[in-house]
């Protein structure tokens, strides 16, 4: 009994602590648009097609699932990724959908140990 207990948990520690941290990207090649906007910081810098401007993260949210909803993601794929080390990372990536291409660009930085996107593009390829 002691020795099931002792697996179990040992187990259920290597479980919780081996979780990876979502990432704002992850939300994206999985089409989930509601997870990735939960990720916006608040001001943030917005660039799609249909807006460019500052936005609170309430007007972004709206203006980002609106576009995306419309364009109807196909698939995302990470191009290239850097930063980090106490400074912002950056994501730059290729979103296909129905009405296009599109090259993205995510600045995100941890803040109270969670990941917030701070700029935000999409660009026509």
């Amino acid at each position: 009994m002691k020795n099931f207990l002792l697996l179990l948990f040992i187990f259920t520690s290597v479980h919780l602590f081996g979780q990876q941290e979502i990432e704002p990207s992850s939300s994206l090649k999985d089409k989930n648009i509601v997870q990735f906007t939960s990720f916006f910081n608040n001001p943030i810098d917005l660039n799609i097609p249909s807006a460019k401007a500052n936005y609170s993260n309430n007007q972004a949210k709206i203006l980002v699932e609106n576009f995306l909803t419309e364009a109807k993601i196909k698939s995302y794929t990470t191009k290239h990724k850097g930063g980090g080390n106490g400074r912002p990372s950056f994501e730059i990536g290729k979103l296909e959908t129905m009405k296009g291409n599109f090259r993205t660009y995510l600045l995100y930085q941890k803040s109270n140990e969670t990941l917030k996107i701070i700029e935000f593009r999409i660009e026509q390829e």
